[in-house]
């Protein structure tokens, strides 16, 4: 893979991510003023609020910070984790509930003030929050605006050739998938388009992919059989694909997945747990292919959203 098109790849990666970032950054800012003042002015915040807990604000004050900074971390790296936000947005919902919980039992606590503060306080969280979620669907929105996409890319030392053929012996991707018990052809005596594919993972669940584009020594893409009635995955379309590509003396693995969940608003979820797993278990998948030709080393793992 070239200089030009890694670039190229980052630079279409920013601009998909960027709602997402900038909600971040927008969070971070906002968690780091009130936990400043937390915990250097707590005096201030009390008569704010009309209560006397100077302990308590300096602990939400300190962990305010630790978001923030955690925040900043997310929004500036080069390829965004979109689970992390995820999870940054959930703990913005959990604000919130806490926050009208607390306001529910405890308002005569506060004076009208402090009522006031509070409630405004959550209403910011509450939209940081869903700009979190708007941007965590932007940043997996495929080409195609009825699908969604992540894909990720694995440098190894192991020559390409070597690597496509692991990839295109495709009845043997449980050798290297330790969460599949079997994986067997159903048509197709050689690698190709046509060729049906049967997976069954631990847990029992077991569904069929056709191969429906391949490039020799290249790349191939799976058709997932969403239609059947036992088809496991939240999905009502899903495709799925590799690309190989020598770089230097060693090469670059791209998996890739696109879908349409069903139902479709969940889509800010299902994404970020599909993209957990995915850059957790295919990293090691590849490596355990990479291990069929040179002795194990470790291999530099490197990841964007949109290089592919």
């Amino acid at each position: 893979m070239s200089t030009k098109f890694t670039r190229k790849g980052l630079k279409v990666a920013m601009n998909y991510t960027r709602p997402l970032r900038t909600a971040l950054l927008a969070n971070a800012v906002f968690s780091a003023v009130c936990g400043l003042l937390m915990l250097v002015e707590p005096v201030f915040v009390e008569k704010l609020l009309g209560i006397q807990a100077g302990l308590l604000l300096r602990s939400l004050g300190f962990g305010l910070l630790l978001f923030a900074v955690d925040l900043v971390c997310q929004a500036t790296r080069p390829r965004l984790a979109t689970w992390r936000a995820l999870y940054a947005s959930v703990a913005d919902v959990l604000w919130v509930i806490s926050s009208v919980v607390g306001l529910l039992l405890f308002s005569d606590w506060l004076s009208p003030m402090g009522v006031g503060v509070v409630a405004i306080v959550a209403g910011v969280v509450l939209a940081l929050g869903c700009w979190q979620i708007w941007g965590i669907d932007r940043a997996h929105r495929a080409k195609n605006p009825a699908l969604y996409r992540h894909c990720l890319i694995v440098g190894t030392e192991a020559p390409a050739a070597a690597l496509w053929d692991a990839i295109a012996r495709m009845g043997d991707i449980q050798n290297y998938m330790p969460s599949l018990v079997s994986s067997e052809i159903l048509e197709g005596k050689s690698p190709g388009v046509g060729v049906l594919r049967r997976c069954t993972d631990k847990s029992g669940r077991c569904w069929r992919e056709k191969c429906i584009e391949f490039e020799p020594g290249q790349s191939l893409t799976m058709r997932f059989v969403a239609e059947a009635p036992d088809f496991p995955f939240p999905a009502s379309t899903m495709l799925g694909g590799w690309k190989v590509m020598s770089v230097g003396t060693g090469s670059e693995v791209m998996v890739w997945w696109e879908l349409a969940p069903k139902p479709r608003f969940l889509a800010p979820i299902l994404l970020p747990i599909l993209a957990f797993g995915a850059d957790r278990d295919f990293v090691e998948v590849i490596r355990l292919m990479a291990d069929d030709t040179i002795p194990r080393k470790d291999n530099k793992t490197r990841l964007a959203l949109r290089l592919c």
